[in-house]
């Protein structure tokens, strides 16, 4: 019983990272070694976990990438996002957002082949686009009954099935960050996206939300392209 539950469990972390000035008044063969270095120890940590990276320079000012991680152990994941800033060009990254989540994927899911034992494939980082923000519910969603609140999101996920190549998933920060909630949103298209996005604002469960700021546009791409267009 404690092996499946481990196994349904799965924890994420949203590690969003501004570069110090500083590194791109390196030398250019510094910077070279530096990268390459940063990129070996991601790479390392890519084998026993979910990473992605994503692109934010050039769309907020605040912050320059997104690496994004997901593991069945709390701890793992812990020590990996740690080791972010003891190498290379991590050294010259620091922390602007951080949120972490638990998801827990449905029973069907993991009938389907799995990724390092534990995350269903296909499920998390499918597309190139995708939004992040964490959400802090009003007192008043906690009082409504189970049923209303079933209702509620479902109206929701009615908004997101009517579009082919998006994608919503709600990680329970509760107990584990100041929010209660991290969701993602994933398209193919970006205006699809957009789209989806405008049309959730419509849903009346939006009346029970006190916030959810910011609001992040990532775009996908690989790690040595990233630090190749912000140093």
């Amino acid at each position: 019983m404690n092996k499946l539950k481990k196994q349904n469990t799965l924890y994420s972390s949203f590690m969003f990272l501004k570069l110090d000035p500083a590194f791109r008044r390196l030398e250019t063969n510094e910077k070279m070694a530096a990268k390459q270095e940063f990129e070996n120890v991601i790479a390392h940590s890519q084998e026993k976990l979910f990473l992605r990276t994503y692109q934010i320079n050039g769309l907020r000012a605040d912050c320059d990438l997104l690496v994004w991680r997901i593991s069945n152990d709390l701890e793992h994941l812990q020590d990996m996002c740690a080791k972010t800033f003891l190498d290379g060009v991590g050294k010259y990254l620091n922390p602007v957002y951080s949120f972490i989540g638990l998801y827990h994927p449905k029973e069907h899911a993991f009938k389907k082949d799995l990724d390092f034992g534990f995350i269903p494939k296909d499920i998390f980082g499918k597309f190139k686009f995708m939004l992040v923000h964490p959400v802090i519910k009003s007192q008043l969603w906690y009082e409504l009954s189970d049923e209303e609140r079933d209702n509620l999101i479902n109206e929701r996920q009615t908004v997101i099935s009517s579009y082919n190549d998006v994608t919503e998933h709600f990680f329970m920060s509760y107990g584990l960050d100041d929010h209660e909630l991290v969701v993602t949103r994933e398209g193919k298209n970006l205006e699809d996206l957009l789209i989806a996005t405008k049309e959730l604002k419509t849903q009346k469960n939006k009346n029970f939300t006190l916030t959810d700021r910011p609001i992040l546009m990532c775009v996908g791409k690989d790690l040595s392209v990233i630090l190749d267009t912000i140093s």
